[in-house]
């Protein structure tokens, strides 16, 4: 009789295992999350669906913007949404907007979400009134019930997100979609994406722009058209007079590469040379040690043949002397020359004297016109 009741108990404990595993309250049961995800209102379809982020739980949505993940296991869950929009605004390569939820999510039966809605995707425009040191940043803005803050980022290349970018905004107001990064550097490519966050964290990212600001012109009065008597506002002119009484230095109003002035050397030596030279101070803060610059000017001359010069840097530290090699082809002609050099590296933290040092062995006049130094780029 007892064996009866045994056999008996075990049928039922078995049974009752059975039951439960089909009612779906065993740890191990497998369920289907669904639902369908709108856009502006819209179902919208090839929106990335995980659960996650396990690619046996990652879908898309159809054509109704429809989705369904099967074999779910009871617990607790996260469950991404995200649509990235390409198309949507010229971007830096494939980085265009996008729009992405998180949704905590509690699976212990089947699950249908009949409204999942995605916010707005937000558009970085192209950035306005770039200057050598600053530009203008604005965004189209969320349409987010639960808003708490957009964030801008700057980067050097295009490998931009919050983890190598640069954070230089913050807005916690809806409508404050815009902002001008100051203190850049001329001539210097910049990367800038905005993310939206809510109170959970974040629920999109705009395209990425790129921007490069403007050169900078680092010589003052180089085309000699601001005068003070017979010297260039600007410059220090030295025509090495105790060389020879008949040297000189003088702003000529009589021709002109453009504008209506010039600057005239006149070397009074037939034997020898007396050195010549005009000098400008340029401010340390403009420079970057390292970075390549061109110096661009407009010279001729009352001879044919060589008419080199020496351009020179000079810090309380150091001087740095370059060569510049140039031939007169023609007397009379203006001759354009440029050269490119790089800034050395220990340049130190003064301003910089940029001279123009001439030693022309001969009596003869020369002419500098359109002086310009900028970094190349």
């Amino acid at each position: 009789m007892r064996g009866k009741v045994v056999a008996w108990a075990m049928a039922l404990s078995l049974v009752t295992l059975i039951s439960c595993q089909k009612q779906g309250t065993s740890p191990d049961s497998e369920f289907t999350v669904s639902g369908r995800v709108y856009y502006l209102g819209r179902p919208i379809q090839e929106v990335s669906v995980s659960i996650d982020s396990k690619a046996e739980w990652t879908t898309q949505t159809d054509s109704s913007g429809s989705f369904s993940i099967q074999g779910v296991s009871s617990g607790k869950h996260l469950l991404r949404l995200r649509k990235n929009f390409g198309g949507l605004r010229k971007s830096v390569g494939d980085a265009g907007p996008f729009s992405e939820r998180t949704i905590d999510i509690a699976v212990t039966q089947d699950l249908v979400f009949d409204f999942l809605k995605l916010p707005k995707a937000v558009v970085l425009y192209e950035p306005t009134d770039v200057t050598t040191t600053s530009a203008k940043l604005s965004w189209s803005p969320t349409d987010e019930e639960d808003f708490r803050e957009y964030k801008l980022y700057r980067h050097d290349t295009p490998g931009l997100d919050e983890t190598t970018g640069t954070l230089v905004y913050v807005s916690t107001a809806k409508n404050d979609t815009s902002f001008v990064d100051n203190n850049l550097d001329p001539l210097h490519p910049y990367y800038y994406r905005v993310y939206v966050m809510n109170e959970y964290g974040r629920i999109g990212g705009s395209n990425i722009v790129q921007v490069q600001t403007q050169n900078i012109q680092l010589v003052h009065n180089g085309g000699f058209e601001e005068v003070s008597g017979e010297t260039p506002t600007g410059w220090s002119v030295v025509a090495n007079t105790r060389g020879n009484p008949e040297n000189y230095i003088v702003v000529d109003s009589t021709t002109a590469f453009e504008g209506n002035h010039s600057l005239k050397f006149h070397h009074a030596e037939e034997n020898g040379c007396w050195e010549m030279w005009i000098t400008q101070v340029i401010k340390r803060d403009l420079l970057t040690p390292g970075d390549r610059y061109r110096l661009d000017l407009a010279m001729k001359a009352d001879f044919s043949g060589d008419l080199d010069f020496d351009l020179i840097l000079r810090t309380p530290t150091k001087d740095t002397w370059l060569p510049v090699r140039v031939q007169i082809e023609t007397p009379g002609e203006w001759k354009t020359v440029s050269y490119e050099f790089a800034l050395p590296d220990d340049i130190g933290n003064n301003d910089v004297e940029m001279s123009i040092h001439f030693c022309v062995p001969r009596v003869c006049s020369w002419w500098l016109d359109a002086i310009s130094l900028r970094r190349a780029g």
